[in-house]
């Protein structure tokens, strides 16, 4: 029968190899965490143990302790938290022993960014929320948003796509335009990988270029986020982006989880600069080398700071949340996918019964919100201003804001348009009037000779099985008489709703708003 026993668990070097030097860099310890291990000796060994060691030689007692010390090293911590491992990002701790003990056959050349991740996938698994039953709604939304004091916003880079700033993941996105550029990438996020950059900050500062401070103005989303913190009812805004659009509305009550191009460092020297000293360089694409440093430190680059994989969060993302997840009376996540930890494990920090809210053009069927409002988010936060409006005018005042004659957008219910577009379906002709009907042709002649532009509606009968049933673009709705991309938004009980630019798929079998009738499209 094993036991439980609490025991320190301390870095075992502060002394961090600097891979832009061959000198190392004197790390202060973290604070001693106590954390709870799992002994796989049981009680009786233990005491027979140190019966036995009463007569051990002197030599033997210090061999043992070594070998002790040796697997305190190794011992597997439980009860981890992500401030936890952020601690061990920020003193260079080696994860691989913890890790190998884990996954045997781990491979020497993964990645300390990799390592980090997998830790966190093992020891900080995600729970999902139960929905709560008394928000449902978008009339829930905008009774939520217009009522709560305490509001915290997690943006993504959704937010900024009508800004103009390319997204990451879309077909013609920032990551493909690299991987034609710079085929020797591993993969696209390698541009973030700090190891790689090490190696190789060519695709990096050529994404800086693109998303460089200065060339954008915010969206309507972050005005909405300002008008928020303006009446007092923004907590906080959570940011994943880097495009430092917040400072132009601007957003006080901010934290930027990722950092941002306000400042960069030395990566040799420690030296820090401003975002204006580097801008000429980043936007003539000449890797900008620290003015400090001499001219043969191929490694003395300043590099824009913001975090890449492999390095710790901001030590005011740790601070704030632990905080702020007790404060929080709403949740809104706009415009991310929320893949990257430990931003990700925001909406898990919160208790079970604060109301969540996703703006975004995907579902994320890793995560459980109360209310999914699907599609581009500028369109979405101009609907729930103009709604919040006839409460507080002040949302109807917000810059970039469309009134549209202030005429609310047309709900329409997802089964009452399916039923339309069946009728439709069944009013059309099934073949051209031009198909050849000489029946001395064969019949697989005949079906030869049909035209090959025509397309059948994707909707099948109801009576067709919902193993076999297609599936259809929300896109395609637009062909419903009943459906104005511009005038309506589609309403999928129990909580969800559609607006243009939701990137999501149908089924065209009966549906029952199974998270398999909807699944996702893996864009961002």
């Amino acid at each position: 029968m094993s036991s439980s026993s609490i025991i320190d668990f301390i870095s075992s070097s502060s002394i961090v190899h600097d891979e832009t030097s061959n000198q190392s860099i004197e790390i202060p310890d973290p604070p001693t965490l106590t954390v709870t291990h799992i002994s796989t000796n049981n009680n009786n060994n233990n005491n027979n143990n140190n019966k036995n060691n009463a007569n051990v030689p002197a030599n033997s007692s210090d061999n043992t302790s070594d070998s002790d010390e040796n697997d305190d090293e190794d011992r597997i911590p439980m009860n981890i938290t992500f401030d936890w491992i952020d601690e061990q990002m920020r003193a260079g701790v080696d994860l691989r022993p913890i890790l190998s003990r884990l996954l045997p056959g781990l491979p020497n050349d993964v990645s300390q960014s990799t390592l980090f991740e997998l830790l966190m996938d093992l020891f900080l698994p995600v729970q999902q929320r139960q929905p709560l039953e008394q928000y449902k709604t978008l009339d829930d939304a905008v009774d939520l948003i217009r009522k709560c004091k305490n509001i915290l916003v997690l943006t993504g880079a959704g937010i900024s796509v009508s800004c103009g700033i390319p997204d990451f993941r879309s077909r013609n996105g920032i990551y493909a335009r690299l991987r034609e550029e710079f085929p020797e990438l591993p993969n696209p996020q390698s541009m973030f990988d700090i190891e790689y950059f090490s190696q190789d900050p060519r695709p990096f500062f050529r994404f800086a270029k693109e998303i460089w401070p200065g060339q954008y103005q915010p969206s309507l989303a972050h005005y909405f986020i300002a008008e928020l913190e303006r009446r007092e009812q923004l907590l906080r805004n959570y940011t994943q982006n880097i495009d430092s659009l917040e400072h132009l509305c601007p957003i006080k009550r901010l934290i930027q989880c990722h950092g941002s191009f306000s400042t960069a460092t030395c990566r040799h020297c420690f030296n820090r600069v401003t975002s204006d000293e580097i801008k000429k360089e980043i936007l003539q694409q000449i890797i900008p080398h620290c003015h400090k440093c001499s001219k043969t430190i191929n490694k003395a680059i300043l590099k824009p700071d913001i975090v890449f994989f492999g390095e710790p969060l901001p030590e005011d993302f740790h601070k704030t949340i632990s905080i702020d997840k007790d404060k929080c009376d709403l949740l809104i996540v706009m415009g991310s996918s929320l893949k990257v930890k430990p931003v990700s494990l925001v909406s898990e920090l919160l208790p079970a019964h604060i109301p969540q809210i996703l703006i975004n053009r995907e579902r994320l069927p890793h995560k459980s919100f109360d209310i999914e409002l699907l599609g581009n988010c500028d369109l979405i936060i101009n609907e729930i201003c103009l709604r919040l409006a006839k409460f507080e005018p002040s949302f109807g005042q917000i810059k970039q804001l469309n009134h549209k004659n202030h005429i609310f957008m047309n709900e329409i219910l997802y089964n009452n348009l399916r039923t339309s577009m069946q009728k439709q379906k069944r009013k059309k002709p099934k073949y051209s009037t031009n198909i050849t009907t000489d029946t001395s042709l064969p019949k697989e002649r005949l079906s030869s000779l049909r035209p090959r532009l025509f397309k059948p509606p994707i909707i099948t009968s109801s009576s067709s099985s919902s193993t076999s049933s297609r599936k259809r673009p929300y896109s395609a709705l637009k062909n419903s008489p009943l459906f104005n991309q511009d005038l309506s938004y589609i309403s999928y009980p129990p909580r969800r709703y559609l607006f243009t630019g939701a990137e999501i798929y149908f089924s065209s079998s009966d549906d029952d708003g199974s998270d398999d009738d909807l699944p996702r499209k893996h864009t961002e």
